[in-house]
């Protein structure tokens, strides 16, 4: 995902000047780096590397005001927070599910319902493309 919106930026920042796309460039920035320190931090302590990925979509959801459209009418367009609520529920739940797996509160339980969040994402971010192609 971070491939596709640096590479938006940068299709964005081609078509017009904006200065809200400086800052969505530092925060997708800061996200990534964010990411990829969770990514090896869950070499060493997996429950941990999971908090550190959702913590940056935390971030990411909270900071991101815009959401690119390169290909659209309107490039840039504002994105209320309410339009993030649904994302940043999920993640407060995954927060939650690995907190309470990291402290070893019914670790099948959490570890499953990690595993039920990670599905229904799946599903509602592919399931619509999927069904469309058919």
């Amino acid at each position: 995902m971070a491939v596709v919106d640096l590479e938006q930026i940068a299709l964005v920042k081609d078509q017009i000047y904006d200065s809200r796309l400086s800052n969505f460039h530092k925060i997708t920035t800061s996200t990534i780096i964010l990411e990829l320190l969770g990514f090896y931090s869950s070499s060493i302590s997996l429950g941990w590397g999971a908090v550190l990925v959702l913590l940056s979509q935390v971030w990411f959801n909270l900071l991101a005001g815009i959401q690119l459209q390169p290909l659209g009418k309107v490039a840039i367009q504002p994105s209320a927070i309410s339009e993030r609520l649904p994302v940043l529920i999920a993640n407060g739940i995954g927060l939650i599910l690995v907190s309470l797996w990291l402290l070893q509160v019914a670790p099948l339980s959490m570890a499953s319902g990690l595993l039920g969040l990670v599905i229904f994402y799946i599903w509602v971010k592919y399931a619509p493309a999927v069904l469309k192609v058919k």
